[in-house]
């Protein structure tokens, strides 16, 4: 069960998806808001509130995984063409540009959706050996 104020940092939290900016706007101190904002998201029952609310806006909306990814591949598609150049008076010059930018962001987008890219942290201490963690239980 969420506190008013942390069902208020859902509620701002959805608007942009910014926790340091949902949580000033909850009525957090400015000064601890970035620290409280990862707090909360980090809380099992605020991560389920926020995820269950985005599920049903998403449903609400009629938003599938499958139109977000048809409509990067359709811009993809779309700022691959060339498209000629043309010249002060509207004639072609013989050259031709196409988005690459683009093209690169929506591969970017389809890759992350495929776990083609993630982020690998290796951890070694001293000369590259394999530090030693000491856990105490109890």
């Amino acid at each position: 069960m969420l506190t008013l104020k942390q069902q208020r940092f859902v509620d701002e939290y959805l608007l942009d998806l910014n926790g340091t900016k949902a949580a000033v706007r909850a009525g957090y101190s400015e000064k601890t808001a970035k620290s409280i904002a990862t707090e909360n998201l980090t809380k099992p029952v605020i991560a389920a509130a926020i995820e269950e609310a985005m599920n049903k806006r998403a449903e609400a909306v009629g938003l599938r995984a499958e139109y977000v990814i048809k409509t990067i591949i359709s811009t993809i598609e779309r700022c691959g063409q060339a498209t000629p150049v043309l010249n002060k008076e509207g004639a072609p010059t013989g050259e031709y540009r196409f988005d690459a930018g683009n093209v690169l962001k929506g591969c970017e987008l389809l890759g992350k959706h495929l776990k083609m890219f993630t982020d690998k942290v290796e951890v070694s201490g001293p000369g590259g050996a394999v530090p030693v963690l000491n856990v105490v239980i109890g």
